[in-house]
């Protein structure tokens, strides 16, 4: 999954986009409100995390602009001020959620979980098919009430057939927003999937040749 930073904290968007990337996040970084709305007009994204005051253009009024251009990312807003009227504003404009600095890791990391889900249609942590839970916020995947121990990768691809169920994924799309990668020739998904498939108790993975991949 792909997530926009636009922090002109250098120090602090390079931690964000290293924590971001040990989680399986494809992150790109810019440093200013003119860019991200450049940005964020010629690619696309799953999610915007957008600090509240930067150069060139202030978050509120990048958030402002997106909107009324059609862009309907989700956005997390990053803000040093407290006052509630503010946040209200700032929800009423078009985010999606707001974190207020300073900040923990695991705070903004629940909030973006818990954003996408709302995104996806999942309600909670939990999403079960079949007999085969994933618990989003633990990592944690489950058959018939047994824990499955799956590698990184195994677990990344899995995750994003469950948040995308009732729709089939192409192999390229599993590489660049599942696993971070453009190597598109790579059989990597198909390996993977293959083991998941002899780990789960369940065969909940569906295929279906020139469409791809599918959790029904």
């Amino acid at each position: 999954m792909k997530i926009l930073l636009v922090e002109d904290d250098v120090s602090l968007a390079h931690s964000l986009k290293e924590l971001l990337e040990e989680e399986g996040f494809k992150v790109s970084v810019v440093m200013d409100g003119k860019r991200a709305i450049s940005k964020t007009m010629s690619e696309e994204f799953d999610l915007i995390i957008l600090d509240h005051l930067l150069p060139t253009l202030e978050g509120p009024e990048v958030l402002k602009r997106l909107r009324r251009e059609g862009i309907k990312t989700p956005v997390i807003m990053l803000t040093v001020i407290s006052d509630v009227n503010q946040k209200v504003r700032t929800l009423s404009e078009g985010a999606d959620d707001y974190v207020t600095k300073p900040f923990d890791f695991r705070e903004l990391l629940a909030r973006i979980h818990s954003v996408l889900r709302r995104l996806r249609g999942v309600g909670s942590s939990r999403i079960e098919v079949k007999g085969v839970t994933l618990e989003l916020d633990e990592k944690r995947v489950f058959c018939d009430g047994k824990e499955v121990k799956l590698t990184h990768g195994e677990y990344l691809i899995l995750r994003y057939l469950f948040l995308n169920r009732g729709m089939f994924v192409s192999r390229e799309e599993l590489m660049e927003r599942a696993l971070n990668s453009l190597e598109v020739n790579s059989n990597v998904v198909d390996v993977l999937i293959s083991r998941i498939r002899k780990k789960l108790c369940k065969d909940v993975i569906e295929s279906k040749r020139r469409f791809g991949y599918r959790v029904s």
